[in-house]
């Protein structure tokens, strides 16, 4: 009989969830089962990941988890915290007592004052500051942890908060108002949508079968929009079943590598669109690449994480191929100069900063004019789209009333 030390003990496995950086430089989570966490960690630098955080996977879903939407940290609260920590710094107090300020303030969600107390009780374990921010990547992001580790290293952690405020206010601000320039248009053309449709299968089809029955010569636009309706009634089903179907397809596609790309491609091509959005890509790349290169972080580490402040395909696969220039001694203004989406000016501006080692300020230099340019480029595009938004829902309009209205001036004469 054999002995209970003979007999083999079942190897444990753990369940780890991991936050890591995969070869393009973009942010990966997932679990994986390991005996242990140095086994987890080299199996997935075995797939090529770059790991930033290992922790065990909670046996059960907490509402953060199952509800991410809901209990998603917004931007401004990384924005206000920073500031209020960067001045607490300022007055002279240590970083764990500012933190405990911070945590104690009023307002700010549950979840990031839980988020707050993880950091700190880290802090008071032994870990660095921007080490325990990295495990929240999917907070603070990673331009964001490594901004406050070389502040970290220098000193000047306050400084690096101030940049990062500075850098957070100024990409939600350029997001925010091509947020606006567009939301009145959507909102105009999608009531006009509405409003046509409403008045096509419900309102007209009765008003439009008493002309047809009064058997008389109808004008062309009254003859047009019966056949519309018509149509709309007849198959409205059908478009429905048509229009929800092309809906899930083109959002399948989107899904998929090949059809992001062309989503992004062609909202780089629109007309007045285009124009504005490239440009605001451009800012923002130059103002990130500015504060990262101005707070000491390696250039070749900067361009590696640069591809994760877009969400344009098309814009990242571009700033890959200049990190892949980069690393094989090209320089970046090189690498840049190949892809088309980089401006003239912006390129020779780099090669400036390359030349002279100066390319921190420089870059702030190009990001300021950037972020004016998108700026007229914005108010032109409003002043654009309103206007020509407005028309065509009035020439909507104005072509169903004259369609209504002309079978009655006509039965009015033949009467009279």
């Amino acid at each position: 009989m054999a002995s209970a030390a003979e007999v083999p003990l079942k190897k444990r496995v753990i369940t780890y969830r991991y936050i890591a950086l995969n070869s393009d430089g973009l942010t990966v989570r997932g679990n994986l089962k390991a005996p242990g966490e140095e086994s987890a960690a080299e199996a997935l630098g075995q797939k090529g990941y770059q790991v930033v955080n290992i922790e065990i996977a909670p046996s059960a879903y907490t509402r953060e988890q199952m509800f991410p939407s809901l209990f998603k940290v917004k931007q401004q609260e990384v924005t206000s915290f920073s500031r209020q920590l960067a001045t607490l710094l300022d007055s002279g107090i240590n970083l764990l007592p500012a933190l405990e300020l911070t945590q104690g303030q009023r307002g700010g969600s549950g979840t990031f004052k839980k988020l707050i107390r993880n950091i700190i009780n880290d802090i008071r374990t032994g870990t660095s500051f921007s080490l325990s921010i990295s495990k929240h990547s999917d907070v603070f992001g990673e331009i964001y942890s490594r901004t406050i580790a070389m502040g970290e290293q220098t000193g000047e952690l306050q400084t690096a908060l101030r940049q990062m405020v500075e850098h957070m206010e100024k990409q939600g601000a350029a997001t925010k108002k091509v947020g606006k320039a567009l939301s009145y248009p959507i909102m105009i053309a999608g009531v006009s949508v509405v409003v046509v449709i409403i008045l096509m299968t419900t309102a007209l089809p009765p008003l439009l079968s008493m002309f047809e029955s009064l058997n008389v010569a109808l004008p062309l636009p009254t003859r047009m929009l019966m056949g519309g309706t018509k149509f709309l009634t007849a198959y409205k089903f059908i478009l429905l079943s048509v229009g929800f179907f092309l809906a899930v397809a083109v959002a399948v596609l989107i899904k998929q590598p090949f059809g992001r790309r062309l989503a992004d491609l062609l909202l780089l091509k629109l007309p007045i669109v285009g124009p504005t959005t490239h440009m605001s890509e451009i800012a923002r790349f130059a103002r990130t690449l500015s504060v990262l290169v101005a707070s000491g972080v390696p250039l070749q580490e900067t361009m590696r994480m640069m591809p994760q402040t877009t969400n344009n395909s098309v814009m990242r696969r571009a700033m890959n191929n200049v990190y892949r220039g980069l690393m094989l001694g090209q320089g970046v203004s090189g690498p840049m100069a190949r892809e088309n989406l980089f401006p003239p000016l912006l390129v020779q501006m780099v090669t400036v900063g390359e030349e002279s080692n100066t390319m921190g300020a420089t870059l702030r230099v190009v990001a300021d004019f950037y972020e004016a340019a998108t700026d007229e480029r914005i108010s032109t595009m409003v002043g654009i789209l309103q206007p020509l938004t407005t028309v065509l829902m009035a020439g909507v309009v104005g072509f169903i009333a004259m369609a209504v209205i002309m079978p009655l001036y006509k039965l009015t004469g033949s009467i009279g």
